[in-house]
């Protein structure tokens, strides 16, 4: 028969499963909410959902409204560009015009400073011209006065030469033709005659007169 020998547990093996047993106790009462915790649990997360839901929202209102001043001051500086552009464009018509003008003045002055040299040049030579114009009319009344005095000359030499020739001249006529009447009295002859001069030679000439004259 066999005698089996039994291990007692020490004093400290049992005190350590005694704390051991409380701590499992503490942490299953901290583990396991009661009613109230629960209630306390549901009320904060319904609290946060609906702060979630807020916060959600205000974005949603942020976003909308970012979006809205974004393409507000987008449409602001297009605006702008266009202006500046139209204002760039119009400063370039004024500046062309400006030019235009300042070309046309240059112009203007220049054609100006032109006819102040000439009327310059012109009332410079107003003496000489008048000099010469005094020569000239000086010398036409001298040579008026000659014919004047050789008048009576030549008439006498245009009565000889038509008693001469019986050839009275048709003075009037002008323009390359000689014409006149030739009349001799003793033989009842009084023919008139015109010449185109420009067609006849000088002897040609006077030999159509000379047969007219010996008839």
């Amino acid at each position: 028969m066999t005698n089996a020998t039994t291990m007692k547990p020490s004093a400290e093996s049992i005190e350590e499963q005694i704390q051991w047993t409380s701590v499992e106790s503490t942490m299953a009462q901290i583990l396991t909410p009661t009613t109230h915790d629960k209630d306390q649990s549901t009320s904060a997360a319904q609290r946060d959902l609906v702060l979630l839901t807020d916060i959600a929202a205000e974005t949603n209102r942020i976003r909308t409204s970012s979006r809205t001043i974004t393409n507000s001051i987008s449409n602001s500086i297009q605006n702008e560009k266009e202006a500046l552009s139209n204002e760039s464009n119009e400063l370039s018509h004024q500046i062309s015009v400006v030019q235009s003008l300042e070309e046309e003045i240059s112009t203007l002055t220049r054609a100006q400073s032109s006819m102040v040299a000439k009327r310059r040049e012109a009332e410079q030579s107003i003496p000489i011209h008048a000099a010469v114009a005094s020569e000239q009319i000086d010398e036409r009344e001298e040579n008026q006065c000659r014919h004047i005095k050789k008048l009576p000359k030549i008439k006498q030499e245009l009565t000889l030469h038509a008693l001469m020739t019986n050839i009275k001249w048709d003075y009037n006529r002008t323009g390359g033709v000689l014409a006149g009447e030739v009349s001799i009295p003793g033989r009842s002859v009084h023919r008139r005659f015109v010449i185109e001069k420009d067609d006849l030679s000088e002897f040609d000439i006077a030999e159509r007169l000379w047969g007219m004259i010996e008839g």
